[in-house]
Formats: C-alpha cells, structure tokens, sequence
C-alpha cells in the first residue's frame, strides 16, 4: 500500500513541528541556572552538557558550569571550563581570578602568577561574587568584596604567597609589602610577611611583623603560635611543632576558641562550607560577642547560598560592633544578590559614614541606584572612579550616559 505524499507531508511537518519544541540552549541554560541556585549542581551541569551539545559557542554556559563543578570539588573540571570561558572572553575578572585561585589550589604556581598578574591590569566590571582572602598557613577570613572592588591587595597577597612557596622569599617581601602599603590593617598580610622574613633569616623584622599582627587581630590563630615558637626556639620551629594537628588540639580541650577557627578558615579555603559553618557555629558556642566570627559564619552561609543566614549573621556583627564596616559592605552584598536594591543602598550608605574614601562602596552603591533609577547613581560612580575604581567602558555609559 502506497502513502499518499499529503500523509507523508503532514507526517513531516508533525514530526518537525515536534523537534521545534526542544528547549533551546538558552532556556537549558535557563533551567540550570534555577538548578544551581537551589543547591542541585549536578543537575545544573546536566543541563548546561544538554546546551553545549546544541550551542558550543555560548559562553555563559562555561563559566557557569565551572562554578558548579567548584562546588563539587572537580577543581580541574572546573579549571577546563573556566579556560575554555577566558578563552571567549579574556577580559572577566571574576572567570580570572578564579582560574587564578585554582590554578594556586593546586600548586600550578607559574600559571597562577600569569593570571594574577594579568588580572591586576583589568578594568572594574559589574559583579558580587564573592572570593577570600589567603594566608599562608591560617587566619582571619577576609571577603573580597567583589572583582570589581579594590582587590589589588589580595592579589598582591597571592602573588606573595606564590614567591614563598617557590622560596623566592626577597620577592615575596616586596610584594606583600605593596599588598601591606594599600591595605595596613590586614593581619594575614603581616603574618605572610613573617613567614617570608622568617626564611630570610631575618628573625627580629619577622617577629614585628607578627606583633603587628597582634596588634591589628589580638586572636590571631598564626601569629600567637608563632610568636610562642619564637620564645621558646628564638625563632627556629621544630619539626613536632610544625605538625601539631587542629584535630588533636579540639580533642584535647572541646572549649578551645582557636582551633575552631582555625579550622573553619581552612575548610572555607577547601570550599567545605557546610564544616566550616559548624565549626564557626561551635566558635560561637564558645564566645559570641566576637564580630569576627559572626562575619566568617555569615560568608560560609554566602557560599552556600543560604542568604538569609548569612543576612542574620552580618546584622549579629553590626550589633556587636556598630562601625564594622566588612559587615555592613557583606550585608549590602546579600541585598544586591537577593535584588533588594533599596536597602543594599542604604548599607552601603552607612558603610560610607564610617569610611568615607571606600570606592568600592560608593561603585557597588551606584549599580544598586542604577537599578533604582536614582539620580545620584551617576554620581556614586564618578566619586568611585576619583578613589581609584575603574568601570569599563559599557558600566559606564549605562550609569552615566550624559556624563
């Protein structure tokens, strides 16, 4: 029996009516995007495979499955991703520094240095990821506030670290000493610094610095064990010493403050959120009224996306220390992602009474009155850019389009 060609016509056209109705790459990339928002990376990146297959060109889909590959510690899978992405688009801080962190994470030191550096000739663009600051062994929890902010400290302090882990001590000095000169009230700085003056032989300049330390974080984990070695060695670490295990001290005494937070930092760096929120939680248990230790709690919760708790935890700190400028700048942050534009700017505003000169403040609260559609927006970005900030040239025509 023969088929009649109007069937087979109406055949052909159901058939390519049907194929019509796949989902496009941008709305797989749609569907992943809610999936990884919601915690469910795997998902996420089954989504984002099924995009790539139909559109390997589009690029958001990289960078987005790096992140998630990030959360499920697939660093290199996370580092193909983030390079096919740079190699689209070059100029993304926040793919950069990513790559930059990874590349550090597991021990690529030269390329590392290459992203680093090349990372420090950007222009500022429009993001609020959220990334932290490093020390060489452990300490404080530092946030930097964003790609876009002032990061050039931080990124002076991993080009450092790279210079001590490859034993170039005299060019870690210098460059901790640039990463000290535009930020002095960063202990892990000091300690960074320490550490490479201590290899140099240089005992007394190392152990100021770990003072300095002190002085700036009274609790800093690194710098007291450090300078109780100097006292009892004169400067020279034994090898027990070296090793001595955060395990065994929290097994030892449960009501030890330190290696909690020592721990915690630790398991941020590895990017075990969830452990480093108990262990924070546990610090918290032990002594509440440190600001510190509600700001490290509040970015561990950031990280995993639990924004409401990282909210609560900022607000603890700012009624603990009125003028603690890291929580309010944090606290607005959270707003800006959860695009409550209003009341990240009221933050950032308050941020700004405590300390007027902070560029970043015033460029994050021109991108929350640009949604806003505020007439000082134009204004926040131009004081930014007289602090040092530099939009590229596309944030600005957005915000400034008279100007």
């Amino acid at each position: 029996m023969k088929t009649s060609p109007v069937i087979l016509l109406i055949l052909f056209y159901t058939i390519g009516r049907a194929q019509d109705k796949r989902p496009s790459p941008e709305k797989w990339y749609e569907q992943a995007e809610t999936e990884y928002n919601a915690g469910n990376y795997r998902q996420a990146i089954e989504l984002l495979n099924q995009a790539l297959e139909q559109k390997p060109s589009l690029a958001g889909a990289y960078f987005l499955r790096a992140t998630a590959r990030e959360q499920l510690k697939d660093v290199e899978g996370a580092l193909t991703d983030y390079s096919i992405y740079l190699n689209m688009r070059p100029d993304n801080a926040e793919a950069l520094f990513s790559r930059a962190a990874i590349r550090y994470q597991l021990q690529k030191y030269d390329q590392a240095r290459e992203d680093f550096v090349r990372l420090l000739q950007l222009p500022a663009g429009e993001t609020q990821s959220v990334y932290y600051n490093r020390a060489a062994t452990a300490g404080g929890v530092n946030q930097i506030i964003t790609t876009q902010g002032n990061n050039r400290p931080i990124v002076y302090n991993y080009i450092g670290m790279i210079d001590l882990r490859q034993k170039a001590y005299t060019r870690a000095v210098a460059w901790l000493d640039s990463a000290i000169r535009l930020e002095p009230r960063e202990a892990d700085y000091y300690v960074n610094r320490a550490l490479a003056r201590q290899n140099l032989g240089d005992s007394a300049a190392a152990l100021a610095d770990y003072n300095k330390a002190l002085a700036i974080n009274p609790r800093h984990t690194m710098a007291l064990h450090n300078i109780a070695v100097f006292k009892r060695t004169g400067g020279a670490k034994s090898k027990q010493e070296a090793k001595d295990p955060l395990e065994q001290a929290i097994d030892s005494d449960s009501s030890m403050l330190y290696p909690y937070l020592e721990r915690a930092w630790q398991r941020m760096e590895g990017g075990y959120y969830k452990g480093a929120i108990a262990d924070y939680t546990k610090a918290l248990e032990i002594e509440d009224r440190d600001p510190e230790i509600w700001l490290g709690r509040g970015l561990a919760r950031e990280r995993v996306k639990d924004y409401n708790g990282a909210f609560s935890d900022y607000t603890h700190a700012i009624t603990i220390k009125e003028d603690f400028v890291k929580a309010w700048i944090n606290r607005a942050n959270v707003l800006m992602k959860q695009e409550r534009y209003k009341d990240a700017a009221d933050d950032y505003t308050v941020a700004l009474v405590y300390k007027a000169d902070l560029g970043p403040a015033y460029y994050n609260r021109a991108i929350a009155r640009y949604h806003l559609k505020h007439p000082e927006a134009c204004s926040d970005l131009v004081k930014a850019e007289s602090l040092g900030m530099k939009p590229d040239s596309k944030m600005r025509e957005r915000i400034c389009p008279h100007n």
